[in-house]
């Protein structure tokens, strides 16, 4: 197998358009593939001295993300504790410490697990993605490439994300096995607008319940233009539990799910509730 470690993303992308190889980000889930088989490419591009991939700053108006920050980097940044809680909630509790010190966040959505911790947060938060190759450079929505068959070409670098500066409170919540160390067996990311105590463009997102993270639209409608009020919490929980059963039908874990899911969602916006007086 052919190993390439280029310095530069031109340098990525030119050895992308050359060779047939895939990129390799933290491999936290690429080798583990490679291990039992899965996955067998037959060149890996290793994207971990690229550094201009690990930034995290401020620019024109958004948080950018490099596609190879660490969740363990993402956990510590000032910068996404003010401006996207809710991602830096999941960092908190994504895996072990060495997980998180080698897990990246480009990783997570190039493998696209279900139950990727994520992915939910970047949804709820209006995140965009942006996407480079040899051929073309673009900016998607993730809502929008969460929603493509395949989701990225062979030779598409994941560059970073774009998360808009707004105002916006935003909570994350999960349930694992294990706290932490488990992979999410049921995720839930909220973000929302509060306009004296009147709950505007509400953004729910959920994981590990469909073949991949996605946003709900109809949370969307029915918690948007409101008092944040108990009413309004309750009104949240009989959605997203409706939500749950219609989007795992018959599964053995629909059930369990359907009621878990009340409790999840309760936590992610537990932040939220305290700072609206509401008492859960």
């Amino acid at each position: 197998m052919k190993y390439f470690q280029p310095h530069s993303v031109e340098d990525a992308l030119e050895i992308a358009q050359t060779a047939e190889a895939t990129f390799l980000a933290g491999g936290t889930d690429l080798v583990l593939h490679m291990r039992t088989g899965k996955v067998q490419p037959s060149g890996i591009i290793d994207l971990g001295k690229v550094s201009v991939l690990r930034e995290i700053k401020i620019t024109d108006g958004f948080l950018n993300i490099g596609s190879m920050a660490t969740f363990a980097d993402l956990g510590k940044s000032e910068l996404v504790l003010r401006n996207a809680y809710a991602l830096w909630q999941a960092c908190q509790t994504m895996g072990s410490p060495q997980i998180r010190n080698q897990a990246t966040l480009g990783g997570n959505l190039g493998n696209c697990s279900p139950a990727a911790d994520g992915l939910p947060p970047l949804l709820a938060l209006g995140a965009e993605v942006h996407l480079m190759s040899a051929e073309k450079e673009e900016i998607v929505p993730l809502a929008t490439l969460l929603g493509r068959t395949p989701l990225l070409g062979q030779e598409t670098l994941i560059r970073g994300f774009c998360i808009p500066l707004k105002e916006l409170k935003s909570g994350f919540a999960k349930l694992g096995r294990r706290r932490a160390l488990a992979i999410a067996r049921l995720s839930v990311a909220v973000a929302l607008e509060v306009n004296e105590n009147k709950v505007e463009n509400v953004r729910v997102a959920l994981g590990a319940v469909g073949r991949r993270a996605f946003l709900s639209e109809s949370l969307s409608q029915v918690l948007s233009g409101q008092e944040l009020n108990q009413e309004w919490l309750e009104k949240g929980v009989l959605e997203v539990q409706r939500i749950v059963r219609e989007a795992l039908g018959t599964r053995a874990s629909a059930p369990y799910k359907r009621v878990a899911v009340s409790g999840v969602f309760r936590e992610a916006l537990e932040s939220i509730i305290t700072e609206g007086g509401i008492q859960a």
